[in-house]
């Protein structure tokens, strides 16, 4: 890999992030079927604000002030004095924070939200410090992720989205990718159940859809966070589910966003977003992975 070819494939990690969370962004927290084939916003050229991207920003400029290697305890510096949310894991990990309590334990205590989406939506940054090497992103998304999920599923979420994203810069085949971040987590975990079960519906022949509602049954959780479940939710019984734990379905979708979406950019994300939940962050993570994968010249001017 050469220098044009690395930035060819940050380029793209970053405009799929951009482009899939500005497509899922007006889906964010329901529960329900989508049909999106392309934007819904009039966005006058610009994307919108997110902060899977702004917290990277942030630890970017820890790793301009502070050196490659930075730790937990460096992170959750720049976390107090950078993230303004309160809310959910956020605002948890950093109240614990600022009551002393150093990484695991601000993202483990009292933290409802351990097993949420907040940490592997920032795990771009760390695949492109450590192209090639999983083995050293996986161990950087760990430093970053349990600053706000301890020791939950949120966590090994990070970590598999990380180990993937850094093998994809050398690793151009799917299922293979799916196997290296598998192999940076307990097997028995929320995380890894969720994406056997994509991968099991993917390989069985069964639709994007009945995938979506499998991965439900299986492994929803229910956050608080929710704008609404429909009708025909309720009815399949999907109303219901542990409070804040909400990584393992929303990793199950979106390896099957990536799964069927195959190499149509525009198929990933809108696959993604389609199967709800937390749209912004799936579509916008598998964006990334597709770009990785296939470098700036394989998303489309659309």
């Amino acid at each position: 890999m050469n220098a044009e070819d690395y930035r060819s494939r940050v380029l793209a990690c970053w405009l799929g992030k951009n482009i899939g969370g500005t497509l899922g962004a007006p889906f964010e927290w329901k529960r329900q079927v989508n049909e999106v084939s392309y934007y819904v916003q009039d966005l006058k050229g610009e994307p919108l604000p997110n902060d899977d991207l702004d917290i990277q920003l942030v630890w970017l400029i820890a790793l301009e002030e502070r050196g490659i290697d930075v730790s937990s305890e460096t992170l959750a510096d720049y976390w107090c004095l950078y993230v303004t949310p309160h809310w959910c894991e956020y605002g948890t990990g950093k109240t614990n924070m600022r009551l002393g309590l150093l990484p695991p334990l601000s993202g483990t205590v009292h933290n409802t939200y351990k097993d949420s989406c907040g940490a592997f939506i920032r795990s771009e940054i760390w695949a492109c410090v450590a192209p090639g090497l999983p083995h050293v992103a996986a161990r950087y998304a760990y430093e970053d992720a349990i600053l706000d999920h301890g020791n939950g599923e949120g966590t090994y979420a990070e970590v598999f989205t990380a180990a993937v994203e850094s093998a994809a810069f050398v690793l151009s085949d799917l299922e293979g990718l799916l196997d290296v971040g598998l192999s940076y987590i307990p097997s028995d975990c929320g995380i890894a159940q969720a994406v056997r079960t994509a991968r099991e519906c993917h390989r069985v022949g069964k639709t994007w859809l009945e995938t979506r509602e499998e991965i439900l049954l299986r492994h929803r959780g229910s956050s608080i966070g929710f704008q609404g479940i429909s009708e025909r939710d309720k009815r399949l019984g999907f109303a219901e589910g542990k409070p804040g734990y909400d990584a393992p379905s929303n990793i199950g979708m979106l390896v099957a966003g990536l799964l069927f979406g195959g190499d149509d950019f525009g198929r990933v994300i809108t696959t993604a977003v389609n199967c709800g939940e937390d749209t912004d962050c799936t579509a916008a993570t598998a964006g990334s992975v597709f770009g990785i994968i296939h470098g700036a010249a394989a998303i489309p001017k659309k």
